[in-house]
């Protein structure tokens, strides 16, 4: 057994070279989608260039642009309120418990309605004692009440008559102070061109009429009752009024 000591040196493991460092690095990163740090200034370049980014940068403009638009309108104070809605038009100015006899539109674009209590027309007895009413009103689509004849409705026995024509059609006319002033037939519910007639000259005082047709007083009919003329007084007694006032009149004018 030798006793020499063994002076060889163990074997030394070699380091590997830098260049084959470098590479394994580059190979790690490759595997762990790792990339190298950017600077401040290349990551801010980065986003500014992505879809993402500019699409938050452009709601943000506009969320500003709200913002200022909302707190000049706060200082500007309360914004006015939007103008009241029109009213309900209406088809005739009568009251809600009466009857409508009939409605129409006058070329003043203005209503037209007779309006009667619902007794009139139930009474069964003489017209001169019926305990009802009846009236003829003027007034606006919105429900404003302009004219009103009689004064009193249940003067109408004195100022509302019915009739029948040669050809068997009923008509109804109404009379003022100064003569017939209203006529209306029951054909003209179905007459295109129109309904009823206006005598100007014997208006009520007060009435202010403006039409373009003279023989035409209505531009439509609205509303007809069949029965409009039911519980009216008949024309003879007013023709009879009528030929009593002539003669009156006659008298009066022969006298020195």
């Amino acid at each position: 057994m030798s006793n020499a000591i063994d002076t060889e040196s163990p074997p030394v493991r070699s380091l590997p070279r830098l260049r084959d460092c470098h590479a394994q690095r580059q190979r790690h990163n490759a595997a762990t989608c790792h990339t190298p740090r950017r600077s401040a200034s290349a990551e801010k370049a980065n986003m500014n260039k992505s879809p993402r980014f500019r699409g938050l940068a452009a709601a943000s403009v506009l969320l500003g642009a709200f913002t200022a638009i909302s707190l000049t309108a706060c200082a500007a104070g309360p914004a006015s309120s939007p103008p009241a809605t029109r009213a309900a038009q209406v088809t005739h100015n009568c009251k809600p418990q009466e009857s409508v006899r009939f409605s129409c539109e006058l070329q003043d674009h203005r209503l037209l309605s007779m309006c009667a209590s619902p007794e009139l027309s139930a009474f069964k007895g003489l017209p001169k004692d019926n305990p009802g009413y009846a009236y003829l009103v003027v007034g606006t689509p919105e429900g404003t009440v302009q004219y009103s004849y009689p004064p009193n409705p249940y003067d109408y026995k004195q100022h509302f008559y019915k009739g029948v024509s040669a050809h068997v059609i009923p008509y109804l006319f109404v009379t003022s102070e100064k003569g017939e002033f209203f006529f209306l037939s029951e054909q003209d519910a179905a007459d295109t061109q129109g309904a009823g007639g206006w005598t100007q000259e014997n208006l009520p005082d007060g009435w202010s009429i403006t039409t373009k047709d003279k023989n035409r007083a209505c531009a439509r009919v609205l509303e007809f009752d069949p029965d409009f003329a039911a519980g009216v007084t008949r024309d003879s007694v007013w023709k009879e009024k009528e030929r009593e006032r002539l003669d009156a009149e006659k008298a009066k004018a022969k006298q020195p």
